[in-house]
């Protein structure tokens, strides 16, 4: 005679609503991961360039300094090789924030350090005749930021709330130049640079975390931020005595137009994608979309 059968033997099967709010529960901690992930890869640029530069500044590897800035000179080396690494690894995402990174080391630092040691020349003036290479510089500062801005605008058209993020660093970099203390020679450039990247690295982590509608102005309101505590800690923009008004009026423009492009580059991130969905259309040539397949993994999520 057969005994009954414990019911407490059988293997125990998950209802299907369990396993439903099982998943339920699991999907907002997998997009917060997620978010979160793509958010430090975008911000290892700056943070890894901020670290070098101020490891630079103080000397802590004992590079040799002299003429030859060698120490900008292992940054650069630093962002062109995380370069190398996204196009290896297939990282379109990730890569125009190791290319600002880049171009705001190579390009902007050296033209903008150049602005304000100009500035800071005794007696320059235009009835002096002294005043041509600060206004030549001056104009020369104010075209590279427009370069970096369309730069930054066109690598965010597909997501234009976030080219304000992609040109902090470049924003950032302007007012922490112009109020450097001291002597601008290499340590204070590289130490003004590792400022200004870990301040961008921050702000833009944050941002990416943050409701999307609000990105647009988180750029702004850092930019008004950061020139509020260089306020308060008395490093305004630095002018020679006994200059012209032409130091401080150049001083003036360049901040002004940092905080016009930081503001506009959300809308010119948007004309750059308006702009290109039609000349794809009158040319006929649709872009590729960057849509993962169904179950893929995202490679710019890294």
């Amino acid at each position: 005679m057969s005994t009954p059968r414990d019911r407490s033997d059988e293997p125990r099967r998950a209802s299907p609503g369990l396993a439903r709010q099982a998943v339920a529960s699991a999907g907002p901690h997998r997009s917060v991961r997620a978010a979160v992930n793509r958010a430090a890869a975008r911000v290892a640029p700056t943070f890894l360039a901020a670290a070098v530069a101020l490891a630079g500044a103080i000397d802590s590897v004992s590079l040799p300094t002299g003429a030859t800035p060698v120490r900008i000179g292992v940054v650069v080396l630093v962002l062109a090789i995380g370069i190398g690494l996204t196009v290896v690894m297939d990282r379109p995402g990730v890569r125009p924030y190791w290319q600002m990174a880049l171009l705001v080391t190579l390009i902007l630092m050296p033209v903008v350090t150049l602005q304000a040691s100009a500035s800071r020349v005794p007696f320059v003036a235009i009835s002096r005749g002294s005043a041509g290479p600060l206004l030549w510089l001056t104009l020369a500062t104010c075209v590279t930021l427009f370069g970096l801005w369309l730069f930054a605008a066109h690598q965010s058209n597909e997501t234009p709330q976030d080219g304000a993020l992609l040109f902090l660093s470049a924003a950032f970099l302007v007012p922490a130049i112009l109020g450097a203390p001291g002597s601008l020679d290499e340590t204070s450039a590289l130490s003004m640079l590792g400022e200004a990247f870990l301040l961008a690295g921050a702000v833009t982590f944050i941002g990416l975390l943050i409701p999307v509608s609000r990105r647009p102005i988180t750029g702004a309101i850092a930019l008004g931020a950061q020139f509020v505590l260089l306020w308060v800690l008395d490093r305004g923009p630095t002018i020679a005595p006994d200059a012209g008004r032409v130091a401080p009026l150049s001083a003036a423009v360049l901040l002004t137009m940092t905080v016009l492009l930081t503001v506009l580059t959300p809308l010119g991130a948007l004309f750059s994608r308006r702009f290109t969905q039609t000349v794809e259309e009158q040319s006929g040539v649709l872009r590729p979309s960057r849509a993962p397949a169904r179950g893929s993994r995202r490679n710019d999520e890294m």
